[in-house]
């Protein structure tokens, strides 16, 4: 495996596998031993979601890591191993919790940026100060405000100051509606410099519900509207059997070069504030999960856990694998 390190231009080459990262923009492309070659996966992460904490004031109700306002927190030494433990990913999305409640977290940033990373993250942002936007500003390629009635504030707050941002949504049963209205308003998002929305599937894990997380028939309206409205939009990968099922029923035409299934253990990895590696953060059960404590990152990467996540994903493209196996333990099914 090759990797390319320039100020500008990050990349890694391998049998079948290419890829190029822009930092300035955050613009990539992906392709295997042809242009015209889509690889299943990577020999490294292209992405690592990164939980600094779980730690988060705000309560709420759909919360799929039950954060908690004294949740744990990663440390400094923690977080410099987790990037030295990716030598070749150059993206890193900080989680939590609340990323922002993290009393270092300008400072993980900074980590972030000094190893070649290019950092992001989603905040509520109710805990904004001057100086977390202008680390933004200075450090991070995109930012993302949860969607709340006070979610133009931050936004606002970060675009005056040049910071590339999204607004996260997270589509349950009863936000649906919601979610229609705001795509149905392109000039408030115009007016306010979004950059995109961006749906996130409810997801029942935490303190998510089975009975808030919408079906294929409840998020008809919202897709329809996505397709065919002005607003600039954008789905994360747990909504494509929402999409395919739209498109499978004549609804909305789809350009899939645009769109793909589960990237876990495909091309994003998870690592949690107790150093634990897993395909995604919806993962709750050891059969997909190790710790960097005990096993190196390039180890976890193509061990026989995440190739089990990988051959699942090969057999069932449009299955959420985590929430299919949640009430496993210690590898074995929990049967009701």
């Amino acid at each position: 495996m090759e990797v390319l390190k320039t100020d500008e231009l990050c990349g890694v080459r391998a049998p079948g596998y290419n890829y190029i990262f822009r930092k300035s923009d955050g613009r990539a492309i992906r392709w295997g031993s042809t242009m015209q070659e889509d690889p299943f996966w990577a020999p490294v992460p292209e992405l690592a979601d990164i939980s600094i904490s779980n730690r988060c004031s705000n309560g709420c109700s759909f919360c799929y890591r039950d954060s908690r306002p004294d949740g744990s927190l990663m440390t400094k030494e923690d977080f410099g191993f987790v990037l030295s433990q990716i030598p070749a990913t150059f993206q890193v999305a900080l989680g939590g919790g609340e990323p922002t409640e993290h009393p270092d977290f300008i400072e993980f940033l900074k980590m972030s940026h000094e190893a070649g990373k290019v950092p992001n993250y989603t905040t509520n942002g109710t805990r904004l100060t001057r100086e977390i936007v202008e680390a933004t500003k200075r450090y991070c390629g995109a930012s993302a405000v949860s969607w709340s009635p006070t979610a133009f504030d931050a936004v606002d707050e970060f675009v005056r100051a040049g910071v590339k941002t999204n607004i996260h949504f997270v589509v349950s049963v009863s936000t649906i509606g919601e979610a229609i209205r705001l795509l149905q308003s392109p000039e408030e998002l115009r007016h306010h410099g979004v950059n995109a929305i961006v749906f996130l599937l409810h997801k029942a894990v935490g303190r998510g519900k089975p009975k808030d997380t919408p079906t294929v028939e409840q998020m008809r309206p919202l897709m329809v509207e996505a397709f065919s409205g002005e607003a600039p939009v954008a789905f994360d990968v747990c909504s494509v059997p929402h999409i395919a099922a739209a498109e499978k029923r004549g609804e909305v035409k789809v350009d899939w070069h645009l769109l793909d299934y589960c990237d876990g253990a495909r091309f994003t990895v998870y690592v949690d504030e107790a150093l634990n590696v897993s395909p995604c953060s919806f993962v709750k059960t050891s059969r997909f999960t190790e710790n960097l404590r005990d096993r190196p990152m390039s180890k976890i990467w193509v061990g026989p856990k995440f190739e089990e996540f990988r051959r699942l994903l090969r057999q069932e493209p449009l299955v959420c694998h985590a929430l299919s196996h949640a009430k496993e333990q210690d590898g074995a099914r929990v049967t009701e």
